[in-house]
């Protein structure tokens, strides 16, 4: 018989299987350590359609750029959705890291977008936009690229919270801005309440095309061209200055892979009510 001090070494002696649950046990505490000191990136995105680039779902071609980007990257994501103006009020007040947007020197105090040469870098935009006139069908409201005609003292409509109202403000036109969505900006107009509204071009000929065939029409001229950029907080950055520097690269990187481009292949999910 053995004795007893040779039973109790043998029962300490591991097997592979418990080998193997220890060396699993020791990756995930390694792997739950490095996510607990990732640092985590608030992203508000705007709670009604900016088709087809955010969308509620988070189907929107931007979004998920934005989380092949993120794939390598020693950061978390934390997406929550807002009304475009809270999304803006949040990233000032400290509540959200980063949004999807366009450039403007207005928001510079708070926010910080990819540079080259002293300009936006369009290399490391999501995409590129054009934002598009629109009136109903049979009117004289018009656009010719400089100027509007015939508006008879009405507003344009535009998404309440988006920067290129901005652009329409410098023009000095009236402005109606009240509307926080696509759909509802081409309700004023189908009703007659606006001349006329400017959108984002594949919203509005999605929304024309479907909600208001033979009702609205688009203008050839564009009202203005601009790219769509992941915007991070200067407090964010001016944390994790060396990981926004690889975020921007990452987007740039990624929207030009094979991946990306089959996600481009495929539409976003229909717009549902806004």
């Amino acid at each position: 018989m053995p004795r007893p001090s040779a039973v109790r070494g043998a029962s300490h002696l591991r097997t592979p299987e418990s080998i193997r649950h220890a060396l699993l046990a020791a990756l995930m505490s390694l792997v739950a350590a490095s996510l607990q000191a990732a640092p985590t990136l608030r992203l508000c995105t705007a709670d009604v359609p900016f088709y087809p680039y955010t969308m509620p779902d988070g189907s929107g071609y931007s979004q998920q750029l934005i989380r092949l980007a993120l794939r390598g990257l020693p950061v978390q994501l934390k997406n929550h959705m807002a009304p475009r103006a809270r999304c803006l009020q949040d990233s000032r007040s400290g509540q959200a890291d980063a949004l999807v947007g366009v450039f403007s020197t207005e928001r510079l105090q708070w926010l910080s977008y990819p540079m080259k040469g002293g300009e936006p870098d369009a290399g490391s935009s999501l995409a590129q936009l054009r934002f598009m006139v629109y009136r109903r069908s049979g009117s004289t409201a018009d656009w010719d690229g400089k100027r509007f005609y015939h508006l008879d003292h009405g507003a344009i409509g535009v998404q309440f919270g988006f920067s290129y109202g901005l652009e329409l403000e410098r023009l000095g036109v009236p402005l109606d801005d009240k509307a926080p969505s696509a759909e509802q900006v081409l309700r004023k107009l189908e009703r007659g309440r606006i001349p006329l509204a400017v959108l984002q071009e594949e919203q509005g000929q999605a929304l024309v095309q479907t909600r208001f065939a033979g009702k609205i029409e688009v203008l050839p001229q564009p009202f203005m061209q601009q790219n769509l950029y992941l915007i991070v907080t200067r407090e964010f950055r001016a944390r994790h200055p060396a990981l926004v520097t690889q975020l921007w690269a990452a987007i740039a990187s990624a929207r030009g892979s094979a991946e990306y481009q089959r996600i481009l292949a495929t539409k976003p999910r229909p717009l549902g009510p806004q």
